[in-house]
């Protein structure tokens, strides 16, 4: 018989051996996680302690089964999901009041299906006034020349770059170019410096059209030297504005259209504050530059009031997830309601209008 010990001895060993396999697989996350702390003493401690896990994984090659998943589920989500061919037209001017397509419900159906959603709250209280009603569809852009370039933090990666990917398509005249990366921002270019990695990132592409989503993780205080400038005051503002500006200098070089997508409303109350201070300043600076448009996602998936919204309920009477659960970015589904403001976008710049 099992004594005492020998179980407290196993227990120890397989929660050693839980750590270990989740050290190995999640050392990138764990960099991404020490990159967007704050500056000060944790970060400094944090960040090469990462770096150097993260250097003995890649070495090694103990990443490598965690990388093939990666990959092959990016393969199979383009592959498999079939693209939205047949979707019938929708007005070139977006609905005041969010709207999903007939075509995008599918999307979202099959979409929760495949991921075997477990069912909704049966707590959760959605009123009446969240149905939102359809709306006619989605154009795909009747250009062939264009190159389309999808730039951004996880806010694009994650929900975003899925659904544009599987709408706008080869069948659409397009061409999709990725330009996207999680834990980055224009806030910190120490860490990732996107106006000499944007370049690299497109190589020879010469895009007509750019969709950006980029800000997350820029709500952070910045350290100049020695010097830590802290978010929200009149110099961090006009470092940040200055950041943005030579960004948007970059997206919109060879003539490039830009559509810079805002951040969405938080659930968490001071994270979303400081999204939204974010947002006033991107917008003004965006202003600047003919070429751009820029669109506030709260239009589309915010409730009321421009409140957080977790779920929705859509004219069928089913569940739309909108948001992840991280209560940060957008869902798949989620996504889906931004579609038919970025089509009318690409139709009104394909036209020339």
């Amino acid at each position: 018989m099992m004594t005492r010990a020998a179980s407290i001895t196993q227990v120890i060993r397989a929660l050693a051996s839980a750590l270990l396999i989740t050290l190995l697989l999640e050392a990138s996350g764990l960099v991404v996680w020490a990159e967007r702390l704050d500056v000060g003493a944790l970060r400094d401690v944090a960040q090469p302690v990462t770096q150097t896990w993260q250097r003995i994984v890649t070495g090694l090659h103990l990443d490598a089964p965690r990388r093939l998943a990666l990959d092959l589920r990016e393969r199979w989500s383009t592959a498999l999901i079939p693209a939205t061919e047949d979707l019938p037209s929708v007005a070139t001017t977006p609905p005041t009041r969010p709207q999903i397509p007939e075509s995008t419900a599918a999307v979202i159906t099959e979409t929760r299906e495949a991921k075997r959603e477990s069912p909704a709250d049966p707590d959760q209280k959605i009123s009446s006034a969240t149905k939102v009603a359809e709306p006619k569809a989605v154009v795909p852009i009747d250009q062939p020349s264009k190159q389309v370039v999808l730039v951004g933090d996880s806010m694009m990666a994650v929900g975003l770059a899925p659904v544009l990917r599987r709408n706008i398509t080869r069948e659409n005249g397009a061409r999709l170019v990725r330009a996207y990366r999680s834990g980055t921002g224009l806030g910190r270019p120490d860490v990732f410096n996107w106006p000499a990695q944007y370049p690299q990132m497109i190589g020879a592409a010469r895009p007509g059209l750019v969709i950006c989503a980029i800000g997350a993780n820029d709500a952070q205080n910045f350290q100049v030297e020695r010097h830590v400038v802290a978010f929200g005051t009149p110099t961090w503002k006009q470092m940040y504005a200055e950041r943005v500006r030579d960004f948007a200098k970059l997206l919109t070089r060879d003539g490039a259209h830009v559509l810079w997508i805002g951040m969405p409303v938080m659930r968490e109350n001071a994270f979303s504050r400081r999204m939204a201070s974010i947002n006033v300043l991107v917008k003004e600076v965006v202003a600047e530059f003919p070429q751009i448009t820029w669109i506030d996602p709260n239009t589309y998936i915010a409730g009321s009031g421009g409140s957080f919204e977790q779920y929705r309920q859509d004219q069928r009477g089913k569940l739309v997830r909108l948001r992840a659960d991280d209560g940060i970015h957008l869902s798949e589904e989620g996504a889906a309601y931004l579609l038919p403001a970025i089509s009318g976008w690409m139709q009104r710049v394909s036209a020339g209008t």
